[in-house]
């Protein structure tokens, strides 16, 4: 494990970062006093490897802004498509806006080192491929004077298409307690497990841990969340979600199946550990069975299309049921 301090000094655009670990500390906030030099009141932190095709759509967008405190950490990840090149463009031209550009490294570390580079009192993240709302910011900093985290709802696009699909299963508006939102998150439904749609006090990230896998999302926000007091909710949409089919979201197999076990038993452990289980317990088994769902749904994709070996079929199934019961069994114990 390595652990990163923040600050607000200048970088070199063309640094590179090196990482070693597997895992990674999200940095300590810096004092408040930057934050009144700089009146930077929100970091947006933009990872961007080879997405020159929706990248202008963006950083357009994040021109638009009504909300004019706001910086903007470009991490280029080592893309080699002229990604960095537009980057570059439209970082002459905002004087708030940095730009980094590292090996390949991987999203989750390049937010880490994003965040590392941050000068703002709230950290707010966007997607390369997707895009925002002109009052994507000012509406979510306006709702986050009283809670810690602010979100607003989203609708789904596919490339540049201009069908745009609603998100009928959001949260309800409104402010409400850690446990209400953690109930909710938990099950990811009405509310994802993403960092993007959503506005967050820095200091919910200090001494966080990023796994760097698979849906690390999940991961973070879990423990993000588990820090708050309150978090208020807006049903507007602000945020604009590109489904990309050629996107990591869009491939579920064996490897990634096997981080969202693992979450599945983080969960487990992460509330067994703040003596929160009893709390959180029949979400838990909720999100269990939700896993296993996927898990069969995935297997039977694989024997119908690939495979076509009902006894590899069930041989997997059995195996990763087993790790579902195990992972309940052991929380009982505890």
């Amino acid at each position: 494990m390595e652990r990163y301090r923040s600050g607000c000094n200048g970088t070199d655009s063309k640094s590179v970062w090196e990482f070693s670990p597997t895992w990674v500390r999200i940095p300590l906030s810096p004092p408040f006093d930057l934050y009144e030099k700089n009146m930077i009141e929100i970091s947006v932190i933009l990872p961007v490897y080879n997405r020159s095709k929706f990248l202008k759509r963006v950083l357009l967008s994040l021109e638009k802004q009504t909300y004019q405190r706001f910086e903007l950490i470009i991490v280029d990840d080592g893309s080699t498509d002229g990604s960095y090149r537009v980057s570059r463009e439209f970082c002459s031209r905002n004087k708030n806006w940095k730009l980094f550009h590292l090996k390949h490294v991987g999203a989750s570390r390049a937010r880490s080192y994003a965040i590392e580079k941050s000068c703002g009192k709230y950290l707010s993240f966007v997607d390369s491929d997707d895009f925002v709302e002109p009052d994507f910011l000012e509406i979510l900093h306006k709702n986050i004077k009283n809670s810690q985290i602010s979100m607003c709802n989203y609708d789904t696009c596919f490339g540049n298409s201009r069908i745009h699909v609603w998100n009928p299963w959001f949260h309800r508006a409104g402010t409400f307690s850690r446990n209400e939102i953690l109930n909710s998150l938990i099950l990811d439904i009405s509310i994802k497990s993403f960092l993007w749609n959503k506005l967050f006090e820095k200091r919910l990230f200090d001494n966080i841990t990023i796994p760097d896998m698979c849906f690390e999302d999940k991961f973070v926000c879990l423990q993000v969340f588990s820090k708050i007091k309150k978090c208020t909710i807006t049903k507007k949409v602000l945020y604009h979600y590109n489904k990309n089919v050629s996107s990591l979201t869009w491939e579920m197999n064996e490897n990634t199946l096997n981080d969202y076990i693992k979450f599945s038993e983080f969960l487990r452990d992460f509330f067994v550990s703040k003596n929160e289980y009893n709390i959180f317990k029949t979400r838990h088994k909720m999100f269990c069975i939700h896993v296993f769902s996927i898990i069969f749904k995935v297997l039977f994709h694989e024997y119908i299309f690939k495979t076509f070996n009902i006894k590899m079929f069930f041989k997997k199934l059995i195996k990763n049921f087993k790790r579902i019961i195990s992972s309940l069994l052991v929380t009982k114990k505890n």
